[in-house]
């Protein structure tokens, strides 16, 4: 089989990520994956330096038209992993004739129109990392025979990166002493993550424990106002903000908490890297969240919204150790059954299987 993996974004986030964990999935599997990206985006970079061979495809929807017709013809099927993607292989599906599935991994429905009608109903399959998705496509009026759910996976990390000495790097490069407590946040400042009900927690932490901080790593469009509600809870001392991190999933063993606030998620696959790092989990039930986080067995779970009950569990896992090793274990566990990248690429082959047998 050769796949054509469509994603053509500029930024670097959880789709990306999947996008080449799964083709290095697959290239173990035998299966041939190329990436069609931007060459100047940030998926290239990282094809590049894991040896997945790419093709360029423009970011313009005209250009990108024309890119898509010019090398499809060598590939038995595309694989879209954006909602762009998905458009862009609807758009020209007469002209190019390859059977053609989609990812959907956001947290929002599709608009009701015509266009969105016809690329749904063009896609072989759209595979759903959480039943959450799944079931709101299903209510969207996308048959449910068309909806396998297959969700994202993260590779254990490089024992390396569980070590003491790793964890001490991770302080000494966010400015934290060893003996502080650390509690962090990886996520885009996007309003969905709600860093809010983040930042309120934290108040409510900080007050009571003055040995504990807390670290956002990422960037968005909402880091001014997020910034300036730091400032209004007093937490500029307390809430680190450096920014985006390149592999900021590799400071999570450097965490005595990880913590997650969002309203929405369609999975939040930063919390199977937490789990695979052995980081105990606070987190919201937003969305596809409590698909992972089972309240009291892979973390806390909390209401969306709730910064008091957000604080307390933080707090809890910080406190009671026993509780904190069971959360770690059973994540980890989940992570090793469920979201493997073995698993995750060898259902996705199995899904080109029956797409390209039918």
């Amino acid at each position: 089989m050769n796949i054509l993996h469509l994603n053509n974004e500029k930024t670097w986030r959880g789709g990306e990520r999947q996008t080449l964990l799964l083709a290095t999935g697959l290239r173990e599997l035998g299966v041939c994956s190329v990436i069609g990206c931007r060459p100047d985006g940030l998926l290239a970079a990282q094809a590049r330096a894991a040896s997945v061979e790419t093709l360029r495809i423009p970011a313009n929807n005209f250009g990108a038209a024309l890119s898509l017709l010019r090398v499809v013809k060598n590939f038995d099927l595309i694989h879209c992993h954006t909602g762009r993607a998905h458009s862009l292989a609807a758009i020209t599906a007469l002209a190019h004739g390859r059977p053609f599935l989609a990812t959907r991994r956001v947290d929002f429905l599709p608009r009701r129109n015509g266009f969105n009608r016809y690329k749904f109903r063009r896609a072989e399959r759209v595979a759903c990392i959480s039943r959450f998705i799944a079931d709101q496509l299903a209510d969207w009026g996308v048959p449910r025979d068309k909806l396998p759910i297959i969700r994202s996976a993260v590779p254990m990390p490089n024992p390396e990166l569980w070590s003491a000495q790793h964890r001490e790097t991770v302080r000494a490069r966010l400015g934290v002493a060893p003996e502080m407590k650390l509690v962090g946040n990886i996520a885009a400042l996007v309003g969905h993550k709600d860093h809010a009900t983040l930042l309120r927690a934290a108040k409510i932490v900080c007050a009571s424990r003055k040995d504990t901080r807390f670290v956002i790593l990422g960037d968005g469009e909402l880091r001014e106002k997020v910034l300036a509600l730091r400032h209004e809870l007093g937490l500029d001392e307390t809430v680190l903000m450096p920014g985006f991190v390149p592999r900021a999933e590799e400071c999570l063993s450097g965490f005595d908490v990880f913590a997650m606030s969002s309203c929405m998620e369609g999975l939040g696959s930063i919390v199977l890297d937490a789990f695979s790092a052995g980081t105990p989990v606070a987190a919201t039930a937003g969305g596809g969240l409590p698909e992972m986080v089972h309240d009291g067995k892979t973390g806390l779970l909390v209401p969306v919204g709730d910064h008091a009950r957000l604080a307390e569990a933080i707090q809890q896992l910080l406190e009671d150790r026993t509780l904190a090793e069971r959360c770690v274990a059973g994540g980890r566990e989940f992570v090793r059954q469920q979201c493997s990248v073995e698993r995750m690429a060898a259902r996705y082959a199995d899904l080109y299987r029956q797409v390209l047998k039918r």
